[in-house]
């Protein structure tokens, strides 16, 4: 037998993320159906044996090979990763400061000489906590930033028989929490012991002579995903909820599949129209979340401002995303390979015109989507047009915008254009524009969205409007997420334009 493997849907710590790397070992176990994992069950020695893919997610023997049983009974399969040689009592240990991962399989039951699937489904047994890190100040350097892991456990040991994990609550000790990023962002994505408590796994971010320290406000369950917005000299957080209006939240909870995050920021108020003054010491540009699988954006959230815009100032200067991995983002200083796709951008250019330095933000390639390019300077451009008159009105407050891409669905073919190395990226078969705003006079809500067929239909804006509950429904994504509850539904319904016209 050959497997394959499937791992939990949302993005790990490791830097391919859902996918699997050359090397990587899985160990397995034959038992008789719908047994126990002990020694008596274990059919035909098939005990801890390796099995190691080349990255393509399907997995070889590295020594005895498994076979399905010759009088054509059933068995059923158990499955962990890492593999580990030596196991003893079929348990695993596992050691928080050492081991980035461990996943567990137990799908495969009742498999026999006539089954058309080997396919192992993994969970994982750990948590997840992902935190955005910013300093308050814009343009204050995060350089020389430590994050460490104090007050819980780090030691536990999974049980492959029962399936139950067993910590070690004497092993409480304080654990440095891996960084990526820059200066001006850093990302903590660690893997914790789950816990029982709320408050009892405390985070110390030090930072010169500086510590600040924060306690996650809940338990860890296994298996779930946390992320917090956190501003150094003010901590704002909230489960699975953004600390800004506009950006969207993964409705099935944790984080979306294959994706990777950014915050960038306005470094510099010289960045802004100076027509508009602002106190805050620190102001955000936009956030995107980047589908690193499709290599396309799955949305960039963003407020809109009279302070963002001026006129001109449009600087083409094509770039990596400098938080975003490099190796996930398509190369596009020369454009798609496809003729009559465009660079479209999801925040546009002309939504951050108000400085050179600004501008040049909107032309990373986690902003761009292949657009058709009819669309993109037609009907496209009439309703970005219109959204930015709509933030030039007065009597409302601060516009919040996500622009998003949506693929096509089974069992329609999603098609792909190349970048400059000539590595895919898919095409959207839809892109749409989820707007919310708040009148300033009686602090009431309004909500459109619009869904457009990325083609040259020639269909008006206004004849593609839908509700943000029903954008909702096809994205998979949780939009304006600090409404009120009281009001979130009734603004969400709405589908008419008499608001905005």
């Amino acid at each position: 037998m050959l497997f394959t493997a499937s791992k939990p849907n949302e993005a790990t710590t490791r830097a391919s993320g859902t996918s699997w790397d050359n090397g990587d070992e899985i160990g397995i176990f034959t038992i008789k159906n719908q047994s126990a994992l002990q020694p008596d069950n274990i059919i035909d020695n098939n005990n801890n044996l390796a099995f190691a893919t080349n990255g393509s997610g399907l997995f070889y023997p590295k020594g005895k090979s498994i076979y399905y049983p010759e009088d054509g009974s059933s068995m059923d399969v158990i499955a962990y990763y890492p593999y580990k040689a030596n196991l003893t009592d079929f348990t695993y240990p596992i050691d928080i400061a050492e081991q980035s991962e461990f996943f567990y399989s137990a799908n495969l039951k009742g498999v026999n000489r006539n089954s058309t699937s080997s396919n192992l489904v993994f969970r994982r047994v750990l948590s997840k906590l992902t935190l955005y890190i910013r300093p308050q100040i814009s343009g204050t350097s995060l350089n020389g930033l430590t994050v460490v892991a104090d007050g819980a456990p780090t030691k536990a040991s999974f049980s492959l028989s029962t399936a139950t994990l067993i910590t070690d609550e004497s092993s409480v000790n304080k654990i440095p929490l891996p960084l990526s990023g820059n200066n001006e962002q850093q990302v903590v994505s660690a893997l914790l012991l789950p816990t029982t408590q709320a408050n009892r796994t405390k985070i110390q971010f030090t930072i010169g002579s500086k510590t600040y320290s924060w306690l996650v406000p809940h338990a860890l369950d296994a298996g779930k995903a946390y992320s917090y917005n956190i501003t150094l000299d003010k901590i704002t957080t909230g489960v699975q909820v953004s600390g800004y209006m506009e950006v969207p939240v993964y409705t099935a909870s944790g984080t979306a599949p294959n994706s990777a995050k950014a915050l960038h920021m306005v470094a510099s108020n010289s960045w802004l129209n100076s027509a508009y003054t602002s106190n805050a010491t620190s102001i955000r540009n936009y956030t995107v979340l980047f589908d690193t699988k499709s290599r396309i954006p799955y949305w960039v959230a963003y407020p809109m401002h009279p302070m963002y815009l001026a006129s001109g100032n449009r600087t083409d200067a094509w770039e990596y995303d400098p938080i975003i991995p490099r190796n996930t983002q398509p190369e596009l200083y020369s454009g798609w390979s496809t003729r009559g796709i465009d660079r479209g951008h999801l925040l546009a250019s002309a939504d951050r015109n108000a400085s050179r330095e600004l501008n040049k933000t909107t032309f990373y390639f986690t902003n761009m989507a292949p657009q058709n390019s009819s669309m993109n300077g037609g009907t496209w451009a009439q309703l970005e047009e219109r959204v930015r008159y709509w933030c030039g009105q007065t009597t409302y407050d601060t516009l919040y915008v996500v622009t998003g891409c949506i693929l096509p669905t089974a069992p329609e073919q999603i098609t792909y254009t190349n970048d400059n190395n000539g590595k895919p990226s898919a095409i959207p078969k839809y892109l749409y524009k989820a707007l919310l705003r708040k009148k300033k006079s009686d602090g009431m809500y309004t909500s459109i969205a619009f869904k457009m067929e990325n083609a040259n239909t020639e269909i008006p804006f206004r004849n593609s409007v839908v509700s943000v509950e029903e954008l909702e429904k096809t994205t998979g994504f949780t939009f304006f997420t600090g409404l009120p509850p009281e009001v979130s539904v009734s603004v969400k319904q709405n589908t008419s334009l008499t608001e905005w016209d």
